[in-house]
C-alpha cells in the first residue's frame, strides 16, 4: 500500500484539527443563540413583518429598500428576508446563521493565511502552523462574541466573507502574476478586487476596506514578490484609483457628513482625540489585557475633550503615532510586525476616524483584529523555535494550554451571558449606569416581558441622569399606556422640554409605539397634544438630521385620526428629505381615500418615471393593483359611496 506523503498528512492533520475547532465554536456559541433580538435589530429588520409569506418579490423589495445607509446594504438584507418568517419571535434561527457564517469565515481565514504563508515561501508545515492557530484564536477570541450574536452585525461578518473571498482570489492571481502568468494573474487579481470589494460594499460600506488591506500586504508581507509588466497601471486602476473616488466622495459629501455631529456630545475634533483612546483599548481586549470589559454598550465612554482631558489621551496618541510610523519605517525589516499594525488601522479607516458614528463597538474588529492576532502567533512560533531551550519550550507549551483554557472559559462566559437576557439586561445597566443605551435597553427588555415595575425603575433612573434627553419621557408616556400606576406626566411642561432635548436612538420607536397604543385606545392623549407634540419634536434642530422619521410619524397619526390631508401634505415633506418607495405607494391609498383620484393617477405615473426600472417591474403589480383600485373608487364615488380605509 503507497504511503501519503508528509505534506498530505500534514494537511489531513490539520484539517482534522481545525474541524475539531469549528466544532468547538459551536460548543461554545450554542448557549448564546438563546438571545433576544437588541438595539439595532429592532428598527432595520422591523419591516420583515409585512413580507411574511409575501414570496420572492418581497424579498427583493425588501433588500433593495433598505435604509440602513445610503447604499442600503440590500445583500445583507437580502438574507434577513429569506428568514422573515421567523421574525420577531425567533431570534434563535437569526442567530444561528450568523454563527454558520462566522464558521465559514474562520474558514476562510484558514486558507487566507496559508495560501499568504506560502507566498512567504514558509514552510509547508509551518504554514500548516500558521494559519490553523491564527483562524484558531480568531474564530474563538471574546471579542468577537458581540459580533455573532448581536443579529444585524450579519452585515459586518457577510461585508468580511466577501473581503476575504476577494483577498483569496487576488492571493491567487498574485502568485500567477510572480510567476510571469500575466493574463491568467491580472485575470485573477482584477477579479478578486471587483467581486469582493463590491459584494462586500453592498453587504457594509466596510467592503471598500479591501482596497486598502491589499494594499497593507503589498508594502509588507508581499513586497519581495516580483512586480511583473504593466503592474504599476494595474495597481493605479484597481488599488489607488477607488481610493481616490472614496476621499473624492467624502469631500462632496463633507457637509452631509458633518451633520451627524448635531446628534452627537461630541465634536470631530473631540472625536479623533477619543478614537486614539478606543483604538488603544481596543488592541488591549484583542490581547487581553482587559478580559472583564467586553460587551455591547459602550456609549458612556469618557470623550477626550482636550490633550490631556483625560491625561491618557496624549498617551493613547503617541502609542497610535509611534506604532504606525515604526510600522511604515521598519516594515522592509518587520514585515509581519508591520502587517500586524497597519492592517488593524486599516480596518478601522471608516468606523474610527472622522465620519460622526457612535464612537466605540467591538465589532468593528472583527476583521481589523486578523492583523494582530497572525503577528502575534507569527513571532510566537519563531521564538518556539529559534530562541526557546528543550526546558524553556516545555513551559511554553503548559503555559500556552493555561492560556488557551482561560480564552475559551472567557469565551465561554460572554455567550453565556448573551444566552440569558434578563442576566444580560441587569448586568449590563449596572456595569454602565451612565449608559444611555444600557438602560434604555433595560426599560425596553422589562416591558417586553411585562414587568412594567421594574421598567418604572430604570426610567427614573434615566430621567435623574438624562435630563436633557428626549428618550426618557417618551418612556415614562409608554409606561402610562401600559401600566396604570404610571400617570402620564405634565403634558404642556414635556412639550415645552422638546423644544431643545436631545435626540436618542430609541425616540422614532417610541413614538411609534405611543401612536399604536393611543389608536388602540391605551393611551390618555388627546390629538390636540398629540399633534403638539409630534411638532415640536420635528421642530427640534437636534432633530433635524432624522427629521424624515419624525414627519413618518407624522404621517401615521393623521391616518389613525383619518385626516389623509394632511397625511398627504407631510408625506410629500417626508419624501423630498428621504425617498421611500412602501410611502409612495401609501400615499396613492391616502389620496384615493381624500377623492383626489387624478393626484392618485399622477402618483402612480411619478413612481414609474422617477424609479429605477428593476425596482418598477418588481412594484409593478402592486403598482396595477391600485391604478385599478384608482378606477374603481372613482367609480363608486360618483355612485355616492364613500371609500373607506382597509383595515
Amino acid at each position: 500500500m503507497q504511503k501519503l506523503s508528509t505534506p498530505l498528512v500534514s494537511q489531513v492533520s490539520y484539517g482534522g484539527l481545525f474541524f475539531l475547532i469549528l466544532l468547538t465554536t459551536v460548543g461554545l456559541y450554542w448557549q448564546g443563540l438563546n438571545g433576544i433580538f437588541i438595539l439595532d435589530d429592532m428598527p432595520n429588520l422591523e419591516s420583515l413583518r409585512s413580507i411574511k409569506g409575501e414570496g420572492i418579490y418581497a424579498i427583493f423589495l425588501f433588500a433593495l429598500e433598505g435604509i440602513a445607509s445610503s447604499l442600503g446594504r440590500p445583500i445583507s438584507l437580502f438574507t434577513f428576508a429569506l428568514q422573515a418568517d421567523n421574525w420577531p419571535h425567533h431570534p434563535w434561527e437569526f442567530k444561528y446563521v450568523n454563527l454558520m457564517i462566522h464558521l465559514l469565515n474562520g474558514c476562510l481565514v484558514f486558507w487566507f493565511i496559508l495560501s499568504l504563508s506560502r507566498l512567504m515561501k514558509l514552510s509547508e508545515k509551518r504554514s500548516l502552523l500558521l494559519a490553523f492557530l491564527t483562524a484558531s484564536l480568531w474564530l474563538l477570541h471574546p471579542l468577537q462574541v458581540s459580533t455573532v450574536l448581536y443579529v444585524i452585525q450579519r452585515m459586518t461578518q457577510l461585508s468580511t466573507l466577501f473581503t476575504l473571498v476577494g483577498l483569496l482570489l487576488y492571493l491567487h492571481g498574485r502568485q500567477h502574476l510572480a510567476q510571469d502568468r500575466l493574463k491568467s494573474g491580472f485575470f485573477w487579481v482584477s477579479i478578486g478586487v471587483v467581486l469582493g470589494g463590491v459584494l462586500g460594499t453592498l453587504s457594509k460600506e466596510n467592503g471598500v476596506l479591501l482596497v486598502l488591506y491589499i494594499i497593507v500586504l503589498e508594502v509588507t508581507l508581499l513586497r519581495t514578490l516580483p512586480k511583473p509588466r504593466y503592474w504599476r497601471l494595474w495597481s493605479w486602476i484597481f488599488l489607488y484609483l477607488p481610493l481616490v473616488l472614496l476621499a473624492l466622495y467624502f469631500l462632496t459629501h463633507i457637509n452631509t457628513l458633518l451633520q451627524a455631529y448635531d446628534i452627537r456630545n461630541f465634536t470631530l475634533g473631540e472625536r479623533l482625540l477619543t478614537e486614539a483612546r478606543i483604538l488603544s483599548d481596543y488592541i488591549s481586549k484583542i490581547l487581553l489585557l482587559a478580559p472583564y470589559e467586553f460587551g455591547l454598550y459602550h456609549d458612556d465612554y469618557t470623550i477626550s475633550r482636550h490633550l490631556l482631558t483625560p491625561p491618557s489621551t496624549l498617551i493613547a496618541i503617541i502609542f497610535i503615532i509611534v506604532m504606525f510610523v515604526t510600522a511604515l519605517w521598519k516594515r522592509h525589516i518587520w514585515p509581519v510586525f508591520a502587517l500586524g499594525v497597519l492592517w488593524f488601522l486599516a480596518g478601522h479607516v471608516l468606523e474610527s476616524s472622522f465620519i460622526g458614528l457612535m464612537l466605540y463597538f467591538e465589532h468593528r474588529n472583527y476583521l481589523a483584529m486578523l492583523g494582530i492576532i497572525f503577528s502575534i502567533i507569527y513571532g510566537a512560533i519563531w521564538l518556539f523555535e529559534y530562541i526557546l531551550t528543550p526546558n524553556l519550550r516545555k513551559a511554553s507549551i503548559y503555559l500556552s494550554s493555561l492560556f488557551f483554557a482561560l480564552f475559551l472559559l472567557l469565551t465561554w462566559s460572554e455567550t453565556d451571558l448573551w444566552g440569558k437576557p434578563l442576566e444580560q439586561t441587569v448586568f449590563w445597566a449596572e456595569q454602565h449606569p451612565q449608559s444611555p443605551m444600557a438602560q434604555t435597553h433595560a426599560v425596553a427588555f422589562f416591558q417586553r416581558i411585562g414587568e412594567n415595575a421594574e421598567a418604572e425603575k430604570y426610567v427614573r433612573h434615566i430621567l435623574e441622569t438624562f435630563p436633557d434627553d428626549t428618550a426618557p419621557y417618551l418612556y415614562l408616556i409608554e409606561l402610562s399606556c401600559l401600566y396604570e400606576p404610571v400617570k402620564l406626566p405634565d403634558m404642556q411642561q414635556v412639550i415645552q422640554h422638546f423644544r431643545t432635548s436631545k435626540y436618542n436612538h430609541a425616540i422614532v420607536s417610541l413614538l411609534e409605539f405611543i401612536l399604536k397604543q393611543r389608536a388602540e385606545g391605551r393611551c390618555d392623549l388627546d390629538s390636540s397634544t398629540m399633534d403638539k407634540m409630534l411638532n415640536t419634536l420635528i421642530e427640534n434642530p437636534n432633530n433635524a438630521r432624522y427629521k424624515a422619521s419624525f414627519y413618518y410619524q407624522y404621517v401615521m397619526f393623521h391616518v389613525s385620526e383619518k385626516r389623509y390631508e394632511q397625511a398627504v401634505q407631510v408625506a410629500k415633506k417626508a419624501l423630498a428629505l428621504r425617498d421611500s418607495l412602501s410611502l409612495r405607494l401609501s400615499l396613492v391609498e391616502w389620496l384615493i381615500l381624500d377623492d383626489r383620484f387624478d393626484e392618485a393617477k399622477a402618483a402612480v405615473e411619478e413612481f414609474r418615471a422617477e424609479i429605477n426600472p428593476i425596482k418598477v417591474h418588481l412594484y409593478e403589480k402592486q403598482l396595477k393593483l391600485l391604478e385599478n383600485k384608482i378606477e374603481i373608487a372613482q367609480e363608486l364615488r360618483k355612485m355616492g359611496f364613500q371609500i373607506k380605509e382597509e383595515r
